[in-house]
């Protein structure tokens, strides 16, 4: 019989976020930031400009987390704002779309080691597939 933390959907959920999150820090040291910035960085650069909303919404983070990361962001010069009424747009300064560059790298990286440890592009391809899968049902049937 499995232990209760082999069993419980969210106890074997956040372990394997903190073991993804231990990979990621290591591959994202190049950018000096932890890896959650280069994804804003990364996302903003797909959308080119984006609202600040729509980002949070996006990552699935509240607006208010999101503030917080973009406020860092901006600290660090790589992603401006735009005040447009009651809305922020935000893109990326020069120096974060060089940064960009590095967290792309990161995010190659990433692919080859999670490869590596799931034994294949396909293992990780089916992994990622179901983890997405289930965390849409898990939003649609929670809300």
């Amino acid at each position: 019989m499995a232990s209760v933390l082999e069993s419980c959907t969210y106890f074997v959920s956040n372990r394997l976020a903190r073991e993804t999150e231990k990979i990621a820090k290591k591959v994202y040291q190049p950018t000096g930031m932890n890896p959650t910035y280069s994804y804003v960085l990364m996302a903003i650069d797909e959308k080119k400009t984006v609202l600040l909303h729509d980002l949070a919404d996006l990552m699935d983070y509240s607006p208010s987390t999101m503030s917080r990361f973009v406020d860092s962001l901006v600290k660090k010069g790589y992603v401006a704002r735009d005040y447009q009424w009651r809305k922020v747009a935000l893109s990326l300064t020069d120096s974060g779309k060089q940064m960009v560059k590095i967290a792309y790298q990161c995010l190659a990286k990433m692919d080859q080691e999670t490869c590596r440890v799931f034994g294949s592009a396909e293992q990780r391809d089916r992994v990622v597939a179901n983890l997405n899968e289930w965390t849409t049902t898990i939003e649609a049937k929670v809300k």
